[in-house]
């Protein structure tokens, strides 16, 4: 994923996910590259949930289901 691609995974997450997801998200808005990386790599659920696949996030970076 690309720099723009992890970022939006985060807001994505941090907008839309449950209270555990939404501070997960916020953790991985506020972490340095390799801390993004970790939080990506152990949370795969993550990633399949709110990553640039998932239409949460395409609506919420393009304004609409792409």
């Amino acid at each position: 994923m690309s720099d723009s691609d992890i970022y939006w995974t985060f807001v994505t997450c941090s907008k839309y996910g449950g209270k555990f997801f939404q501070l997960l998200g916020n953790a991985g808005l506020a972490a340095d590259p390799i801390n993004k990386r970790l939080i990506l790599n152990t949370w795969p659920m993550m990633v399949a949930t709110y990553g640039t696949t998932s239409r949460l996030h395409r609506e919420l970076r393009y304004g609409v289901a792409v």
